[in-house]
This record gives structure tokens, sequence and C-alpha cells, in this order.
């Protein structure tokens, strides 16, 4: 079998483990005691098949089964379920795994991961030009209790330096000059015989601003003055595990050490020490591609749960793969309104929007109760965005058209108008007419509607033939669904979506959540999809609003 045939059965064998983890999370949560043994033992049984190879994300996986199954360690190991010996066994596997990847540890050189993810010269293109993680290295030295990626214990494999110089010349040359060069590792881990990354890095650095941070392992504070010295920008993570050290090091090297942050413990609860019952942060706020020595993976943020404990789904990239997302960091990612359709490219570099939303984003949707907890600063949650559409936001609309006019007339007509090409044109005046129509009271209506429409038919379409998943989010949000349900249950019995939705004196956003928790727990489905059917909506790019159009369908 070809090497990269073999990559893409490793991914369907991780999406295959991915099913049975929610498979098993959503037996425990309904204590079925015949799915919840079912479930641990084929998991066990995949874990035999595929060791002592499991590859990086089937290993965090079975490590995230492991972790769920002493957060309700009572029922997997009461008598009528009597899981523990099956949990021992797989402990054991692990441990014997990492005994035995420290004792190997190997080096990719570039032909070897270019074979291996088996990708047409386009794709690779993309990969480079839309990169926002470089993992240099698998595993890590530290394993933090709180890793948000849940880093595998213990140094796996590297990319040699051959190859890790060739990946960077790559990027530079794709006019990619700033991706992170860490993920589920620490950056001063990597190493190729003598070479530290200070001999990787230094001569790439007055062309890149790579982002590097890292908990500075141990016997490699050289590496890490060395970087210092050529002023590499790098930060340090400061938590109990490593402050001593820390503070030494800065003390005898004479330098102030940049701190990404500095606390007891790594921020939000991840790694070992999620627990599968809540929706946290978004620990990811960057859309692209990721590249590790095993393959290559698109990043899409997520809330921090039972579904994605490493608050963002990656999605495998191989030769089936048409499009990718647009590289978006920083300032950039956080404006990105996860609930609408992404940007991407394909074959040809033209940027434009999906149709409809991923798998992901619509259940990033499903679990968004509009607390401002679960949005990092400066990220619009789905709450926040309703607001746009009331009487205050429409006359601070209209007070300020006069300034949207120069900012479009700066951002479209530099010169003279004559000068720009029939598109531009069009989308020119587009834009105009359109913050135009969106002072008025009957479009701003209009819109919302047509805003609500779309994501519900979003969750329509996805929830049809995902009965696992959609457990595992009727688990985490039955306490907002019991609240909004015995606000609005009697009167939904009633009065139709649209009424409910237009009515001046109801909240907008309580209401559109009551229908989201209501679809999850079957409930009023032939009332929704009346009203996604009187208001069909797509999303316009241009005006970057959802407008009366086509139904909307998942991607």
């Amino acid at each position: 079998m070809h090497r990269s045939e073999n990559n893409r059965l490793s991914d369907s064998e991780e999406l295959f483990l991915e099913t049975l983890k929610n498979r098993f999370l959503s037996a425990v949560y309904r204590k079925d005691i015949q799915q919840t043994r079912n479930a641990y033992l084929q998991i066990l049984d995949h874990a035999r098949q595929c060791l002592p190879d499991p590859g990086e994300n089937r290993e965090k996986i079975l490590r995230q089964v492991q972790t769920a199954f002493l957060r309700f360690q009572a029922f997997v190991t009461s008598p009528a379920v009597n899981l523990s010996i099956p949990f021992q066994e797989l402990k054991t596997l692990l441990s014997d795994l990492v005994k035995t990847r420290r004792a190997s540890i190997r080096h990719t050189d570039f032909d070897s991961w270019k074979t291996r993810v088996g990708l047409d010269p386009w794709q690779l293109d993309r990969v480079f030009e839309n990169a926002i993680t470089i993992q240099l290295t698998s595993g890590c030295s530290h394993f933090c209790r709180r890793c948000n990626e849940w880093a595998l214990p213990g140094i796996r494999a590297h990319f040699s330096f051959s190859a890790a110089r060739t990946i960077l010349t790559r990027l530079l040359s794709s006019g990619n000059i700033d991706p992170a060069l860490y993920g589920a590792s620490d950056p001063l881990d990597w190493e190729d015989g003598p070479r530290s990354l200070a001999d990787l890095v230094i001569p790439f650095a007055e062309q890149t601003r790579f982002s590097l941070i890292t908990k500075v392992p141990r016997k490699k504070n050289e590496a890490l003055v060395c970087l210092i010295q050529h002023k590499i920008p790098i930060s340090v993570s400061v938590t109990d595990r490593n402050r001593d050290r820390i503070a030494a090091l800065e003390k005898g090297a004479g330098i102030c050490l940049q701190k990404q942050h500095d606390s007891n413990d790594l921020l939000i609860p991840a790694g070992l020490d999620e627990d599968f019952t809540r929706i946290k942060s978004s620990i990811t706020d960057a859309y692209g591609t990721e590249i590790t020595p095993e393959g290559v993976f698109m990043i899409i943020p997520t809330f921090t749960s039972a579904l994605y404990p490493m608050g963002h789904k990656k999605l495998p990239v191989t030769r089936k793969t048409n499009l990718f997302p647009v590289k978006k960091i920083g300032r950039q990612a956080l404006l990105v309104d996860y609930f609408k359709p992404l940007e991407v490219v394909g074959k040809h570099n033209r940027p434009f929007h999906l149709t409809g939303l991923l798998d992901v984003q619509v259940e990033t949707l499903v679990l968004d109760n509009g607390s401002m907890d679960l949005s990092p600063p400066g990220m619009r949650n789905l709450k926040e965005y309703f607001t746009i559409f009331e009487e205050p936001a429409r006359r601070r609309r209209k007070q300020m058209t006069p300034s949207v006019f120069r900012g479009l007339k700066k951002q479209f007509v530099p010169g003279q108008y004559q000068h720009l090409n029939d598109a531009q044109k069009r989308q020119y005046r587009k834009k105009i007419q359109g913050h135009l129509d969106f002072c008025k009271q009957p479009i701003v209506l209009r819109s919302r509607m047509c805003a609500a429409s779309f994501f519900l038919c979003a969750v329509t379409n996805y929830l049809a033939g995902q009965d696992t998943r959609k457990q595992i989010m009727a688990r985490l949000i039955r306490e907002e669904a019991r609240l909004l349900g015995s606000r609005y249950e009697s009167i939904a019995c009633f009065a139709k979506p649209e009424q409910l939705f237009s009515a001046s004196n109801n909240d907008f956003f309580e209401i559109f959540r009551y229908y989201v928790t209501a679809l999850v727990s079957d409930r009023h489905q032939s009332d929704i999809q009346r009203f996604i059917t009187a208001w069909p909506a797509r999303y316009d790019p241009v005006l970057d609003r959802f407008v009366k159009g086509l139904p909307c369908c998942l991607v």
C-alpha cells in the first residue's frame, strides 16, 4: 500500500476512534450500562490494533478517554459496569508506548513527510500559504496537566534539520512570515544532533516574525539565551512548575524574559483537568493550516468541551481536500465571526466564502449560550451579533453614514471612480446601498429574521443523523434548556416562531436559544421548518449580513 494511502487509512481510523470516544461519553451521560461497556471495550480493542504506532492524534483521543474515565470513575467502575480491568490494560498500553517512543526518537525528512501526506503541488502551496502552526516536534518534555493541546508525554519525533529548514524556506517563499513554531510541543524541545532551535531559527531572523512560546525545557537554557541575544521574539509560559527555575535563569544570564502569562497554572482547564461536563472558553483563536511531523491539518476554533477538548477542530488534509481556510491570526482572527460562512481558497487561490457552515461551526453555534466567559476578549459571540438588529444600533448606523461613506471611498476609490473595473464599481455601489438599506427599520427586521432562519436551518440540517453528538450537546446545554423551557414552552405552544421573534417585548437571543435547545431535544421541529421555509436565507459576503435567498445548506 502506498504511504499516502496509509495516511488516508489513518485519518479514517482517527475519525472512527473519535466516534467511539463520543459514544462512550454519551453512554456515560445517560448511565447506559451496556453501551458504556461496549464503547469502552471497542476503544480498547482499537488501541490494541493500532499500537505500537497509533499516531499523535489517535493517542490524544485515547488519553482523553482515560481522563473521561477518571472523571466518571464512580459509575464506570461500579459492579454493574466493571471496567476497572480494561482501564488498567489501556493505561499499561499507553505507558509502554511512552517508554518505547522515548527510546527511539525518530527524525522525519522532508521527502518522507511529503510522501506521507500525499498532496498535490497546488495543495501544498495552499498549506504553506495558510499555515498558522509549524509543530517541529511530536510529544513534549513537560506534559503540563492543563495542556491546551493534550501534548503527548515525552518526545516522539522531530522534523530533521534539513526538513525544518525546507519548511521554513517554503513558508517565506509563500509570503508567510509569522506562523507559530509550536503546537502540541515545546519549540525548544526540537533538536537534530548537535543543532538546537537557535541554529534553525536564527538564519531566518531578519525575514520572519515567528511566534515562539516555551516553558524552557531542562538543558535548553543555552539555546534560549542564544535566541534572546539574537533578538528572536520569544515568550515564556510561567506556572508554579517552572517559576523558580525561570527566575534563576534570568538572574544567572542577566536577562529579563517576556512572560506570556504568570499564574499558578495554565488558565483554561484542559488536558488532565478537563471535566467533560462544562463548556469553556475557546483556546484557539486562529484559522488556517497546521504542519506536524505526522501530517497536515486545518484548524477551526471551537469552545473547549467534551466534543473538542483541545478548543479547536483538526480536520485532516488529504488529497481529496479542495478548499482551505484563509489564514487568520491575531486581530484578524478575532474579527472572524465563527457563525458566518468561512472565507476559503481553492486550487486557483481566489478567496471566496462558503455558502453554508461547517459541522464544527454548527456545533459551536449550538453550544453558544451567549456567556461572555466563553469568548476571548475581542471575539464576538452570537448574542453580541444580534444586537446589530436593535433600534439603538440602527440609529447609530444612520448617524455614522457620512463616515461610512468616507471609509468606503478610501477603500475603493483612492484615485478616481472611472478607474475602477466593472466588478469593483458594482461592489462599491452595493456596499453604499447596503448601508443605506440597513438603516431602515423594515430591512433591519427582515435581516434579523433571515439570520435566525439561516442559523436554525444550519442546526436542523446538522442534527439529522448526529445522534451521539446531539446527546453530548444536550447534556452540555441541559441547564440552559431547562431554564428557557420554563420561560417559553407554554407560549411557544400557541405562537409561531416568527411571532415570537418579531414581538418587541421578547429577548430575541433568548427566543433563538429556546428554539435551538428545542431542536436538540426534538421539539417544535415542524414549526421551525415552516419558519425556515417562509424565510429562506443566505449569507451575502459583500453586505456582510444574511438576506433572503435560497435556503442555507451545510458544506
